[in-house]
């Protein structure tokens, strides 16, 4: 069985993916219509070249196995920030992609606009391989025992930690919320050396940052329910009071942090510009062809604890399917070539660790027992997503996509509002949309 990038390729069009026990579908049954393109595909930039280039050569791969042209495949590598702006225009326009990769509640949002393709027998299939998919991948891809999404991957935010720094100045991880901050202020160097890189700008970072440590103080977004809205408490004004002082009082974050992208964090530590980042695995990954240096340094640790103990992010990757299609077999295709664990396992190994699998027994490979990797599954198996301990649908989607916690950190941060006046205003807007999609 072919286990490289390499062997994979020369492969192609020799074999089905091991997801499909017969003749490949899409080699039988076509789809006609007037559109040049076969295949459209908006691949989000992995922040790590390396997989990036393993995907498309994947994307390519299969289509040749499919008896599909390259001159029929439109394929583009989008940036992260640029991604969303561009999908609703062209959703708007009635011309989005075939498929895509969006994470948090982007499929359940999607899915109740009445956009996504049904994926149900693709996802049953993948549920027969490897030990089936972890739990978490589920709510957001299922919607009254239908799959609207296909879960790619199942992630840990750790805190992405410069462990050349600490050994140097013989300090040790810290284990709590204040142990972090004086550590921060202890090692830094401004301007040219901060603390922490929070992600703050407008993104989805900043929502994913800052509600994880809302929950190491005891707050959180919505209940189990999912329906009674719980975000203003203690604990998240506790929470952001801390993330507000360490902005000004303690000077650990860098003031550019509040007009960040995604990619902003990623490029203060790659760049050696901060000592902390809470983010995947995507800065590891990258560095491992940008910097060899920094890589063999850099640690993917607990996040701290606070009051509510050490609870680390965890996020889900979906290929999105969309209706607007002429050709809907050929972009499930690839989505179900994508998702073989054969071809799976190549993009995530040789792509040094950008996601973590969804699949339970992928994590027996020696890959995922390097030293690095020595907290993942404690990690994986505490972490929460972004509406716990509600589940991801289409409201969480909304909060998400309209960055409701990033704006509150920016009321507080850019325009000095108190801070429990802002966690109210986005309580009252976060009710507001959970209320508009109860039924949904």
């Amino acid at each position: 069985m072919p286990t490289t990038r390499r062997e994979i390729l020369k492969t192609a069009g020799k074999t089905a993916t091991v997801l499909t026990a017969t003749a490949p579908w899409w080699l039988v049954r076509r789809a006609h219509a007037a559109r040049q393109a076969k295949l459209v595909v908006w691949n989000p930039a992995a922040l790590a070249p390396q997989v990036d280039k393993i995907m498309q050569e994947q994307c390519y791969a299969y289509a040749k196995q499919a008896g599909i042209k390259d001159s029929e495949i439109d394929y583009q590598i989008i940036g992260g920030p640029q991604l969303l702006p561009k999908l609703v225009a062209a959703l708007e326009a009635g011309n989005p992609p075939d498929i895509t990769r969006l994470g948090g509640g982007y499929v359940q949002l999607y899915r109740s606009q009445g956009h996504l393709l049904e994926v149900t027998d693709l996802v049953n299939k993948m549920q027969k391989l490897q030990g089936g998919l972890f739990p978490v991948s589920m709510p957001s891809v299922m919607h009254q025992g239908k799959a609207y999404g296909v879960p790619q991957s199942v992630s840990p935010w750790p805190l992405v930690t410069r462990l050349d720094l600490l050994e140097a100045a013989k300090v040790e991880p810290p284990k709590t919320w204040d142990e972090f901050v004086e550590v921060c202020k202890k090692l830094q160097k401004p301007p040219k050396l901060t603390g922490f890189g929070l992600c703050l700008g407008l993104q989805n970072d900043t929502d994913n940052n800052v509600m994880n440590m809302i929950w190491c103080y005891g707050g959180k977004l919505v209940e189990a329910d999912n329906k009674t809205v719980a975000l203003h408490s203690r604990g998240t004004i506790a929470a952001v009071q801390l993330i507000a002082d360490m902005f000004g009082k303690h000077k650990i974050i860098p003031k550019g942090a509040i007009a960040w992208d995604n990619t902003g964090n990623n490029k203060a530590y790659q760049s050696r510009q901060v000592i902390f980042v809470l983010n995947p695995t995507s800065i590891y990954a990258h560095l491992a062809d940008s910097d060899k240096e920094l890589y063999n340094v850099t640690g993917l640790l607990p996040i701290p604890a606070g009051p509510a103990g050490a609870i680390e992010e965890l996020t889900t990757a979906e290929w999105l399917l969309f209706k607007h299609n002429p050709y809907p077999e050929v972009a499930k295709g690839l989505a179900e070539y994508w998702m073989a664990p054969e071809n799976l396992r190549v993009m995530i190994e040789e792509g040094d660790g950008r996601w973590g699998p969804p699949y339970k027994n992928m994590y027996d490979s020696k890959f995922w027992k390097r030293p690095v990797f020595q907290h993942w599954r404690t990690m994986l198996e505490r972490g929460r997503q972004f509406p716990s301990p509600g589940t991801t649908n289409a409201a969480s989607g909304e909060v998400l996509a309209t960055f409701v916690i990033g704006r509150m950190m920016h009321r507080v941060l850019v325009e000095s509002w108190n801070v429990e006046k802002a966690v109210v205003e986005a309580h009252k807007k976060v009710a507001e949309i959970y209320a508009r999609y109860q039924g949904a």
